[in-house]
This record gives structure tokens, sequence and C-alpha cells, in this order.
């Protein structure tokens, strides 16, 4: 590993975040939202025909939102439009994230557009290194040859959201769901049905969610579970757990389980240390071909806006998987071989508005 270059990224990188809050343009009816997300990290792939190692520069699943409610009767109409935002190369594309309109009343909300599964969002709110070096999806919902392929923002998708004080229900269906631009009706052949519960009281929050595939592009036909807990055991220490298991009907790298373990410890009111830990196991009648995660992490509040931190993930495969060191929502990806154990170093700036 390249310590000279992890020392730079100490001296020439800061953190800094906002409480989320959207800029209202006309009251609620038009708010502009966002984040800016960069890191330096310092890769090692692990990769011997690799010539990409070292320092570089990601932009983390930065973004622009426009969203907003308009008065409909009774009932109120919905919209959001959000995109991701290439800080580090200068590109991005309208409404490649959550991008859906619909209507919201006593009876919950029903949207339609682009939107993540229920499947995902149980996983993205357990983990606590979101699109860092430390990301989940480089294990969860990830292939040993494929990667990361079952943390879907699923297209042409209808979903349904109830959600109280304690409770949220969400109920989705999309067909084609991974279709490209092409103006064609949609595939109904491919589809997938997600369905997820969510519950908070106290110091509690459990989730389960559900998905059903029908031809997706690596698993085929098959059907996906997560279940995830997290608990505040005391005010400075909170730990977290989740299962997942995958079984394709005809894939045999899709038929495999997952469990994850992670915690928080706050040092201070300021400062808090976070690790998490997911194994892999071997895919059905498939040796040598599981995986471990590590990530651990250094968060430093410099008041209520700003934030410093430090974050490390390293994957550890065996001789027949090529998880990734990160993949997905982190921008640069690393890969490596089969075997291989990649590491990152990574320092990051985050801004909300």
């Amino acid at each position: 590993m390249n310590y000279k270059m992890i020392a730079v990224c100490c001296v020439l990188t800061i953190a800094v975040i906002e409480p989320s809050s959207a800029i209202e343009v006309v009251g609620k009816k038009l708010e502009i939202y966002g984040k800016a997300h960069l890191s330096i990290d310092s890769v090692d792939s692990n990769d011997p025909s690799a010539g990409n190692d070292g320092l570089s520069v990601s932009s983390n699943s930065s973004r622009l939102g426009f969203k907003g409610e308009l008065p409909a009767g009774a009932l109120k109409f919905i919209f959001q439009y959000e995109q991701e935002v290439f800080i580090d190369e200068a590109g991005g594309e309208l409404a490649t994230r959550n991008t859906y309109a619909g209507i919201k009343g006593g009876f919950g909300k029903l949207i339609a557009g682009h939107h993540d599964t229920p499947f995902k969002t149980v996983a993205s709110k357990w983990g606590m290194f979101g699109d860092s070096v430390g990301e989940r999806r480089a294990m969860l919902g990830a292939g040993y040859a494929s990667g990361n392929q079952l943390n879907e923002r699923a297209k042409n998708a209808v979903m349904y959201q109830f959600k109280n004080e304690n409770l949220k229900f969400q109920l989705m269906h999309a067909v084609d769901p991974e279709a490209s631009k092409d103006g064609k009706y949609d595939n109904n052949d491919k589809s997938v049905t997600s369905v997820g519960l969510f519950y908070k009281t106290g110091p509690f929050w459990v989730a389960l969610a559900n998905e059903s595939w029908k031809q997706h592009s690596k698993m085929l036909d098959g059907s996906a579970l997560r279940v995830a807990a997290k608990y505040k055991i005391a005010k400075s220490f909170k730990v977290g757990l989740i299962y997942e298991s995958i079984n394709s009907d005809t894939v045999s790298e899709w038929k495999r389980d997952a469990a994850g373990i992670n915690a928080t410890f706050n040092v201070s009111k300021k400062t808090d240390i976070r690790a998490q830990y997911i194994k892999v196991n071997s895919a059905e009648n498939i040796s040598d071909t599981g995986a471990i995660k590590v990530s651990l992490g250094v968060f430093h509040k410099l008041d209520k806006k700003a934030q410093l931190y430090a974050a490390y993930g390293a994957t550890d495969n065996e001789s027949a998987a090529k998880f990734q060191a990160v993949d997905g929502g982190h921008g640069d990806e690393v890969k490596t071989v089969n075997g291989g154990s990649p590491n990152v170093v990574s320092l990051g700036l985050v801004y909300k508005f």
C-alpha cells in the first residue's frame, strides 16, 4: 500500500456535512436539494496486472434533486427528479436516481417511476458506510463473479407506501425493471415484485424485505430475502445485524447466504468509531466462492455542519471468488482477481443541502 499517499490524503482532506434540508424555491411546491460527496482514496486492488493502484479522486453518488407537492383536491400531487452528478469527471444525466410522480393522502402514497426497491432499502438503512469505501454493496446483493447486481433501482416501477410514527410498509412491482431507453413497450416477461416492512420503537429498529424476479439479467428467475435489526444498547453504543438469502432457480452463483454485523461507539459527543463485518458463504455446490469484508471508520464533528472522517474497507476472497473492495455507491470501484484481497483507505468530503 502507498503510505505516502495516505499521509497526503490525511493532510489535504476534510469532510463537511450539513443537515439535509431542501431549499424552498416556491414553498413546498418546488424544493431543490443535493449532496456533494468527494473522496481521496489510496487503492490496492491486489491484482498484479492492474496499473491503476495508488491515488484516486472519486465522486460518490453526488446528486442534485428537485421535488415538490401540489394540491389535488383532497389529495396532493407529488414529484421528484433526482440525478447523479460526477463532480470528479464533470458529468451527469437527468433522472438517474429516484425519480417519480404520484399522489399522497391519508391512505399513504402511490408513485410511478424509477425507484430503489424495498429490498435494497433494508440494507441501505442498516449499513453505516453509505457510498464510501466501507459500502456493504460489495458483498450484500453481490455474486462471487458478477459483483453487485441485486441492489436495484427499478425502472417502470409502481410503488405503494404507508407510513406512520413507528411503521413503514412498501410494495413495489416493476416490469422491464432493467430496461434501456429504447422507446418500446415494456417487456412484461421481465419483472420484479418487492415488499418491505420497517418498524422502529425506542432504541430498536427492525426490517424485513423479500423480492421475486423474472428474467433478471444475472439471476434470471429467483427470489431474495433480507432481515435486519439495529439496537441502541446505551447512549454511546449501537449494534446492528443483517441476514441475506438469495435463491436463483437456475444460476448457481446466485444461490448463497450472507450475514453481517456492525457497531457504532460514541467516544465523545463529537467523535464516533464505526465497524462493519460482512461474510458471504460459498455458492451452493461451488466451493471456495465465499468472502468477508471489514470496514472501519472514525468520524469527528467539527460542529453541527462540519465533520471529519477516515474510512477503510478490505475484502478477503476465497480462491474462486473476486468480490470487490468497493462496488456500488462509491464512484470509483476497486476490482480484483480470484482469491484477491483488495483494500482502500479513504478520506472524503460530503456536503448536503
